[in-house]
Parts: structure tokens; C-alpha cells; sequence
């Protein structure tokens, strides 16, 4: 208590005996804060600057301490009583005190010459009561809560930029309390604001002088920058760097507005170099994209008619214009596609989904074909090599397949479902209803064997299936006759894929012997011969070892992640019928994609793996005959649709 005293003491005596030093202009108050700026991944690199000198701000002059007005003994209780509430309304010192408020009551005795007239705040209350008493401990604790909220005060000043009155804070607290020990941090705290304030200064004077971004000696970004360095978050440098940014994306908008595509490239490229990519360029940027996609859009929506006239020439010569004001956009990629597609694919593109509509009613209202996807024109090597694991002799000799023209596969195995709705319309017979039997699983067996009265309906128990099942117990006759219904109804080309086409869609662009790398499959690619027990608990005995995909017997089509080419099911789930007549290599075939066929043959080509197939079947270049009347729960098929 007795050092509290004596610092109050001594600070009484230093408001007449303090010197001024040399201070006067105070800098201007910051603007308002812009947006924080989003820093995007790898900005550009921000030129380097010298550092820059700041301008020297002259600190306000130390104020004095009001004079103490002594309060009468008899009124010290209602004025600490007013102190505390002056206190608990922020009221801490005169500059908080509105001015023309009427001095409180316990004043009242006091001459009028010394009387306050402007309501008494927490300071001159406590003060005024240790005059009178000195040793009054409440007036003392209140004077340490006045030196702490002049620091806090002082802090926030700092924090919002206002040096003036951070400094006259501080100076007061200096004046109370010398020995705080938060006196020294916020006093270097001081010296480096006066500092950022002093190089905000010179950023405003070089941007008044248009030195915006150069010179590199001296630019006003450089020392708005420098100021961040000292004070991130700086609210007057970040706004001194956002009128800059401003200025340059204003000139931006400006040329391209006139159709000057690489000078408004340059103008958005300098207001990207003031600061990591902010905000502000951000929006810009996407501003200026709309401006020239909108006119790229218009090039655009000529080039399409020139397109759907097939003219593709006169499609070329807008894409040029297009990409000017555009380059490498997806708009510019997405026309030279489209060229190309007209001149390969016809109306569709690589990868389009569609399906066809029914042009009778014959099986329903809304009647469709099932989902085609459009398969890239390409090429890959068919069959194996000789080294393959698992090669046998009819994947030979290997040979290079191109396609040069479309074609389009169903996305997944024909379903009961689908299947359901041909027979529905033309009350078919499928080969295993002609014979009564197809084959099914034997759980009891553990093996495939032949069942009366199993038909299409079923699945690879024999039990009835479900209509997202892949069809099974259909013979290549069924298979055929289905694709023949398919076309007339659409009056489009169903068929069933060449043996090339399956490979070619299977494979997706691999040349490995399976269509993933290495032998083990990845996880759920699809429905393979794995772990997975039997209902009874029967395990394979020749299968992927470590591999699970949650099924034994076929799974539902679509379950498992397509291919590369948007197909389900290529491999796994269930064997497929082929266009091919069967022959015991590929020597005498032809060069072209198309199938082999000979007339009257009476086995034809299967391919892809079934739910029950052994790793060496699994790969993408087994293949296996079949007579083209036979059935069994292992093999089902797709369609392709010539485009």
C-alpha cells in the first residue's frame, strides 16, 4: 500500500515537471477493414522490393494531469461511491465524459471556481478523494483498476490503429504508475505501430503519386506490404493494397470490356502481383470470365449450328475465335470434341449415356431400351502372350485391333427385368422352357447341375429372381432373338458385341492380364470368385485368395464401380454370350473388330467371368466356347447398338 502511495505521489509531481518532446501531427485514422484475402495454392510470386524508409509521424504531445480537486472529508464516501460508478459505466478518465454534463452532488460545496462542469469521472474522483486522503485504500485499489483499464484502453487503441490515442494512454499511464510492468510491452508495442503507421504514410504518398507497383525502389505496395510484415493484419496497409489491387482490375475489366483479351490479361496479372491472390482479384477474375465466356458463349451457339448444318469446317474456324477469347477452356475442348464426335461418333460423343425410345407400345407406354454408353474409338492388342500366367492356346496369336468408327454397349448385363418385358411382348420361349431344364447351382452338391423347369425367371439357385438380377438360363438363341426384337422396336442396329468389341470394352484401356494391375483384384471390383462362403459354408477352391465382395452367386447389375469406359459388370457377375462362332485360336481372323462368324456353326463365344470363375478365367483375354442352345446360371449377356 505504501508504494501505491508513493507511486501516486510522484505521479502527481511529474504533471507540472514532465517535458513535452517533440511531437505534434498525428497520421490519419485508418479506413475500414476489408475482407480478409483468400490465399489460394502456389500464388504467384510477390516482386521484391527494397526495404522502405517510413515517414516519421510526429507523436502527439504529452498531456498533463488535470489539476486534483480536493473532495470534503464529509462528502469522500458518496465520491467513491460516484467513482465506482463511473468506473463500472467506462467512465475512466475525462476523455470519456461527455462534455456539458453536470457535476454530481457531493461536489456541490466546492467554489465555483473549482467545481468540475462536466460530470466527474473515475481518475479525478479518486484523485479528488486522495487529495483530501491520502491513504485512503479505496481510493488507491480504484486507482489500480484506472491504471489497468487505461492499459487495456491503450491496447485496444493499438489494435484498431489509433496511435493518437494509444500514445496519450500510455502517456497517462506513464504519468500513474512509471514502474507498471506492462509499461515497457506496450511501449515498444508503440514504437512498432508508429513505425507500420510511418510506412502506411509513405504507401498513401507514393499511391497519391500513382507509384503504385513500380518503381522497384519505391512503390506504394512495397510499403503497404512492408507494414504487413511488421503488423499482419494491418486494417490501413490491407486497405492501401485493395485500392491498388482496384485500380489495376478496374483497367482489366475495362479492356476486355473492348475485346482486348491479352492487356486485360496483363492489368488482372499486376493486380494479382500486389498481394497473394486476394479476394478482391478473385472475384475480379471470375468477373472478367463471365464477360469473355459470355461472348465466347455466343461463337459458341454459332458453331453448334454450323455443327447440326454438318458443317464442321465452319465449326473449326469459330473454335479459333473462341479460344482467343477463351483459351483452353473446357467450352474450347468441349467444340473440338464435338468436331470430332460429328465426324466419328454422328450425334453422340465418347462416353454419352443414352437410351432409345419404343416406337410401338408393345411393352409398355414408356418403353426404352436399356442404358447405352458410348464407347471411345481406339485400339488394343487382343489376346495373350505366351509368358501370361493362366495363357492358354485359343487366346492366339495376339493381334491389333483399331476401332475406327462408334459403337455403343449396354452399360450392364440384361436384367430379368428388361428381359421380362421382350417376352412379355412377344410371348417368346426361351431354349431352356423348349428343353424343360437349365443348369443351377447344387448347394447340397456344391457344383452346377441340370434342374427341370428352370427358366429365365430364375436365378442361380433356381429360385425366382429378382428383376435387377442379370438374366440368367438365356441360350445365345435367346440372346439373339432379344436383340432382334430390341431393333425393330427402337429401329436402330441391336446386336450382340464381337468377341473384339467385349474384349476391347472389358479391358478399358488396360494390356495387363487382368483389368486392374497385378493379380489380386482391388477391393469390390466386382462379383468374383473370392471368399465369400456359400450359404451352407462351402468355400471355392480355386479363387482369389484374401478377396471379399459380400456375394455368392450373381449380384445385382450396377452394384459394384464401373470401368474406364462407364461399363458394370464386364468381369465378374456373370459370363457373356459374344456374336463369335467358336474357333480354337485367332489365326484366319479377321483384321477388323468385326465378328467371326461361319455360317451354321453351332458354338459360339463367351466371355468375361462369372460369380464362379477361377482367377486364370478372370482374365481378360479368356475366353470359352458354348453351344449356342445351351443355358446355366454362370452366363447371361449385354448388347451393343452401332451408331
Amino acid at each position: 500500500m505504501r508504494n501505491l502511495r508513493v507511486s501516486f505521489l510522484l505521479a502527481l509531481a511529474m504533471t507540472i515537471a514532465m517535458a513535452t518532446g517533440c511531437r505534434g501531427r498525428a497520421p490519419a485514422q485508418p479506413v475500414a477493414k476489408p475482407a480478409a484475402p483468400a490465399v489460394v495454392a502456389n500464388p504467384p510470386s510477390l516482386p521484391e522490393s527494397p526495404p522502405a524508409q517510413p515517414v516519421v509521424l510526429r507523436r502527439p504531445a504529452a498531456e498533463p494531469l488535470p489539476a486534483a480537486v480536493a473532495v470534503p472529508k464529509k462528502k469522500i464516501g458518496a465520491a467513491l461511491k460516484q467513482a465506482q460508478q463511473a468506473l463500472d459505466a467506462g467512465r475512466i478518465d475525462e476523455r470519456n465524459v461527455p462534455s456539458g454534463k453536470a457535476p454530481p452532488a457531493e461536489f456541490n460545496d466546492m467554489p465555483a471556481a473549482s467545481a468540475p462542469t462536466a460530470g466527474v469521472d473515475a481518475l479525478a474522483a479518486y484523485r479528488g478523494v486522495l487529495a483530501t486522503d491520502p491513504n485512503n485504500a479505496t481510493a488507491l485499489h480504484g486507482m489500480d483498476a484506472i491504471v489497468a483499464a487505461l492499459r487495456t484502453r491503450a491496447q485496444a487503441a493499438l489494435a484498431r490503429e489509433d496511435m493518437v490515442n494509444a500514445q496519450r494512454d500510455a502517456d497517462r499511464l506513464a504519468l500513474l504508475r512509471a514502474d507498471d510492468p506492462g509499461l515497457a510491452a506496450l511501449t515498444a508495442a508503440l514504437d512498432k505501430g508508429w513505425r507500420v503507421a510511418g510506412l502506411v504514410e509513405r504507401g498513401q504518398r507514393l499511391e497519391s503519386a500513382n507509384a503504385l507497383i513500380a518503381p522497384r525502389a519505391s512503390n506504394a505496395a512495397a510499403a503497404y506490404r512492408q507494414a504487413l510484415a511488421l503488423a499482419p493484419g494491418s486494417v490501413a496497409a490491407e486497405a492501401g493494397l485493395a485500392r491498388i489491387e482496384n485500380v489495376f482490375i478496374d483497367k482489366a475489366v475495362a479492356e476486355v470490356q473492348a475485346g482486348h483479351y491479352p492487356q486485360s490479361d496483363e492489368f488482372i496479372a499486376q493486380a494479382a502481383s500486389v498481394r497473394h491472390e486476394s479476394r478482391i482479384v478473385r472475384d475480379a477474375k471470375v468477373r472478367i470470365v463471365a464477360i469473355r465466356r459470355q461472348r465466347a458463349g455466343l461463337l459458341l451457339a454459332q458453331a453448334d449450328a454450323a455443327l447440326a448444318a454438318n458443317a464442321p469446317d465452319r465449326a473449326e474456324q469459330l473454335l479459333v475465335q473462341i479460344e482467343h477469347v477463351t483459351p483452353q477452356s473446357p467450352d474450347a475442348r468441349g467444340l473440338r470434341t464435338r468436331i470430332a464426335n460429328v465426324r466419328n461418333y454422328g450425334p453422340f460423343k465418347p462416353a454419352q449415356v443414352f437410351t432409345d425410345a419404343f416406337a410401338s407400345k408393345s411393352a409398355g407406354p414408356a418403353g426404352r431400351s436399356p442404358e447405352m454408353v458410348v464407347l471411345p474409338i481406339g485400339g488394343f492388342r487382343m489376346g495373350s502372350p505366351d509368358d501370361e500366367p493362366g495363357h492358354e492356346a485359343n487366346e492366339t496369336p495376339q493381334r491389333s485391333i483399331a476401332f475406327r468408327h462408334g459403337f455403343a454397349m449396354a452399360r450392364t448385363e440384361i436384367t430379368v427385368e428388361q428381359f421380362g418385358r421382350f417376352v412379355q411382348a412377344t410371348h417368346y420361349r426361351t431354349d431352356a422352357e423348349r428343353s424343360g431344364h437349365s443348369m443351377v447351382y447344387d448347394e447340397a452338391k456344391g457344383k452346377l447341375d441340370a434342374r427341370d423347369g428352370v427358366t429365365w425367371r430364375d436365378d442361380h439357385n433356381g429360385q425366382p429372381a429378382r428383376p435387377q438380377q442379370p438374366v440368367l438360363h438365356v441360350a445365345w438363341n435367346d440372346a439373339q432373338a432379344y436383340t432382334i426384337w430390341l431393333s425393330k422396336e427402337t429401329a436402330q442396329l441391336y446386336r450382340l458385341p464381337s468377341e473384339a468389341e467385349f474384349e476391347y470394352a472389358l479391358r478399358a484401356g488396360s494390356s495387363t492380364a487382368y483389368p486392374w494391375p497385378g493379380t489380386r483384384p482391388p477391393k469390390a471390383v466386382g462379383d468374383l470368385a473370392g471368399t465369400d462362403p456359400s450359404p451352407s459354408g462351402r468355400h471355392w477352391g480355386d479363387a482369389f485368395a484374401g478377396y471379399s465382395d459380400g456375394y455368392w452367386g450373381p449380384a445385382p447389375v450396377a452394384h459394384f464401380a464401373p470401368n474406364a469406359f462407364g461399363l458394370y459388370d464386364t468381369v465378374g457377375n456373370v459370363a457373356e454370350w459374344t456374336q463369335d462362332c467358336w474357333h480354337d485360336s485367332y489365326r484366319r481372323a479377321p483384321e477388323s473388330a468385326s465378328a467371326w462368324v461361319n455360317p451354321g456353326c453351332t458354338k459360339r463365344v463367351t466371355r468375361g467371368a462369372s460369380w464362379a470363375s477361377s482367377p486364370a478365367q478372370a482374365r481378360s483375354a479368356y475366353r470359352a466356347p458354348a453351344d449356342a442352345d445351351a443355358s446355366n446360371a454362370r452366363l447371361g449377356f449385354r448388347v451393343v447398338r452401332e451408331l
